[in-house]
């Protein structure tokens, strides 16, 4: 067998050195005719020289390195033919391609992986070479062979270069192809801790895996942490403070470099929120109705996250700080009383809801300015109030002297009330307050309101005159305005009075006021609130006029009667004129006689004057006397009852004549200037009687006209 020369690989594959010879070869030939399989390493490669190569380039195979191959037994020697005769060898090889392989790469420490080569030119005695280092070797076909990379080969990151040889004759090495071994991806297990609480110092974590590898890095969110390697499965690092100011998940995550490497699947680092607490809140009340105001909360375990609750819903909160927030609290939480809750709100993760404080919400006390009316007349029907000021709500409750009255909320500066009949039956300085309820609340300052009474007013009495000299007398009192307390006067002076109703009084006029005619003057006093005293009402006092036929006026008032004597009666004439007490009478000497029931009414005693009128007639003729009593003579002896004088003129007995004789001699006159008038008391009747002479003698005719004059 010829020596083995060496092969260089070249970019086209094998390269035959200076010292090859075309009749060089494999020391022993394959057998066309009958094929087995032996392993290659039986054969020797000739012709393997290691001289003239490039360093770096694939060594020439020997039969040493081959691995399985296809073959057949040789039968027959093997002629030696010269090199320039020689024949092309059957067995010949072209130079192997290698495309691919696959896989390309394995992980440091892993089992080496079965690979398969693809290319062209491949043939039994095709060998896989790694970093020029002979494999053991699989044909598959012209285009496939396989091989398995040594487990020891994948300790480190590293590039390994795989090439196909193939032994002569022909054959050649393959270009070069890459085989990287390469980082794992590394495995994250666990994370210890795996929480802290927002607001923590500098924290260290350990991670657990598998397949970490020296600069390997723990990634905290988007930030890489300064990492130490402890082992393949346990990594340390420190998580600065900074990144742990703020609750969340922040993913972790451990990062191997390349080649290979890359991130492992995360697992969450929770920086849970605190649980926050309150120590006091500002304003710890408002008043119900109140505007949107700012409150204040100081406490601790406050986070950016942090809300107020109030009443169970969350208020726009502003953070200042682990131990200080602000909230708006708007009015809509204000309409109405109560306790309520205030808490803080800490977010997830963590967090929770801090152990509530009260918020009152309260009513103020209320401030009333004015009721309107604020005077009502004493015994009106029932009235409206309506009291104005401010701090009123739907609870808010109107007081009358401290007794709460139906109430009706208006608006916030409006309420209003309905007072009975009762509470206006009799005069009154009432009180009028609001309450508010509690919580808060309070009783405003008392409002006066009158329940006045009204100016009395008289329409009229009854009886509305009495008789002078009467007894004591009930005068019942018709108006307006009398209430249980009016008084009544008469003539200034207060007398017995019974309250009847509103418009009817009783009083007892006594009678030291009814003693002369005139008048009483009736008045009806009421009390305050209100009240006033009425208009004075004139009780008359009058004469008893029963009987009377003519009044005789005031002092000076001249009454004037026909005689009409033709229409009287005829009686006993008197003959003669003389005093009362010795004028006789003629019983068969009947004249018509004219009587006249007279009073004096001039309220003060005067003296009685009538005298006969003859001024249209002469030698008038006729009789006069007075009788002091109230009714005329009933017969003859009644008519001798006269007083003081029968008068006949001044031919008669002390010559009482007429003012108005027209010369008659015998016409009569009693008057107070001839001394022949009648003294009359306040209200005293008397009879004037005038009869004539003869009424039917025309010598001596009847005067016409009797006058009448109190003086």
């Amino acid at each position: 067998m010829a020596r083995p020369h060496a092969v260089c690989h070249t970019a086209s594959g094998f390269a035959r050195p200076a010292a090859w010879q075309p009749n060089a070869g494999l020391a022993i030939m394959l057998r066309p005719r009958s094929s087995f399989i032996l392993p290659i390493s039986t054969f020797v490669l000739a012709a393997l020289a290691f001289g003239g190569c490039a360093e770096g380039e694939p060594r020439a195979l020997l039969a040493a390195d081959a691995g399985t191959t296809t073959t057949e037994e040789p039968t027959d020697p093997i002629p030696d033919i010269g090199d320039t005769q020689k024949p092309k060898d059957p067995d010949e090889a072209s130079a192997p391609e290698v495309d691919s392989i696959s896989p390309n790469e394995a992980t440091v420490g892993s089992v080496g992986p079965s690979i398969i080569v693809s290319g062209n030119n491949f043939v039994p005695r095709s060998i896989v070479q790694l970093d020029g280092a002979p494999l053991a070797t699989s044909f598959v076909s012209g285009t496939e062979l396989r091989a398995t990379i040594p487990t020891g080969k994948l300790v480190t990151v590293s590039t390994l270069r795989v090439s196909v040889g193939t032994a002569p004759p022909g054959g050649g090495a393959s270009k070069e192809v890459t085989f990287a071994v390469v980082n794992p991806e590394p495995q994250l297990i666990a994370l210890s801790p795996l929480s802290v609480l927002a607001g923590t110092d500098s924290t260290q974590l350990e991670v657990s895996g598998v397949d970490f590898v020296q600069g390997a890095k723990i990634v905290f969110g988007m930030t890489d942490l300064a990492t130490t390697f402890v082992s393949s499965s346990k990594l340390t690092g420190t998580i600065p403070s900074g990144l742990l100011a703020t609750s969340g998940s922040v993913p972790v995550t451990v990062v191997s470099p390349s080649p290979g490497g890359g991130t492992s699947p995360s697992i969450s680092f929770t920086i849970s929120n605190p649980s926050a607490s309150i120590q006091n809140i500002n304003p710890s009340a408002a008043f119900v109705g109140s505007a949107a105001f700012e409150m204040t909360v100081n406490g601790g375990g406050f986070v950016s996250g942090s809300s107020v609750v109030f009443n169970g819903a969350s208020l726009p909160t502003t953070y200042l700080g682990p131990s200080k927030l602000k909230a708006q609290v708007p009015a809509s939480s204000l309409t109405a009383a109560g306790d309520f809750p205030i808490a803080v709100q800490n977010p997830p993760p963590g967090g929770g809801l801090s152990t509530p404080v009260v918020f009152k919400v309260q009513y103020p006390a209320p401030s009333a300015t004015s009721v309107a009316p604020n005077t009502v007349a004493a015994g009106s029907s029932p009235r409206e109030i309506v009291v104005t000021g401010v701090g009123f709500f739907v609870t808010s409750q109107i007081t009358v002297d401290n007794a709460p009255v139906a109430t009706t909320f208006v608006d916030s500066t409006h309420v209003k009330a309905m007072l009975s009949a009762a509470q206006l039956a009799s005069a009154a300085s009432l009180s009028v307050r609001v309450v508010n309820p509690a919580p808060g609340g309070g009783t405003s300052a008392a409002l006066p309101f009158t329940v006045a009474n009204g100016v009395p007013s008289i329409t009229s009495l009854n009886p509305s005159a009495v008789v002078a000299g009467s007894a004591d007398t009930v005068v019942t009192i018709y108006g307006s305005g009398f209430v249980s307390t009016s008084s009544v006067k008469s003539n200034g002076q207060a007398v017995v009075s019974t309250y009847v109703s509103g418009s009817q009084l009783k009083a007892t006029v006594p009678s030291n006021h009814l003693l002369n005619p005139g008048s009483a003057v009736i008045t009806v006093t009421t009390p305050a609130p209100g009240g006033g005293t009425s208009q004075g009402a004139s009780l008359t006092i009058g004469c008893d006029t029963t009987g009377v036929n003519f009044a005789l006026g005031a002092i000076g008032t001249t009454t004037t009667l026909g005689t009409r004597f033709d229409a009287d009666g005829l009686m006993s004439r008197w003959a003669e004129a003389g005093s009362c007490t010795t004028a006789p009478l003629y019983t068969d000497v009947l004249q018509p006689g004219r009587y006249a029931v007279v009073q004096n009414t001039a309220g003060v005693p005067v003296t009685l004057s009538a005298w006969a009128d003859c001024s249209t007639i002469a030698n008038g003729d006729a009789f006069l006397t007075f009788y002091r009593r109230p009714t005329i003579p009933a017969n003859d002896d009644d008519r001798l009852g006269c007083a003081f004088v029968v008068a006949e003129g001044t031919n008669s007995a002390g010559g009482y004549a007429s003012p108005e004789s027209n010369g008659s001699g015998f016409c009569p006159g009693l008057t107070k200037a001839n001394g022949g008038g009648l003294q009359l008391g306040v209200c005293e009747k008397a009879v004037v009687h005038i009869q004539p002479y003869d009424y039917k003698n025309a010598s001596f005719p009847a005067p016409p006209r009797i006058r009448l004059r109190p003086e």
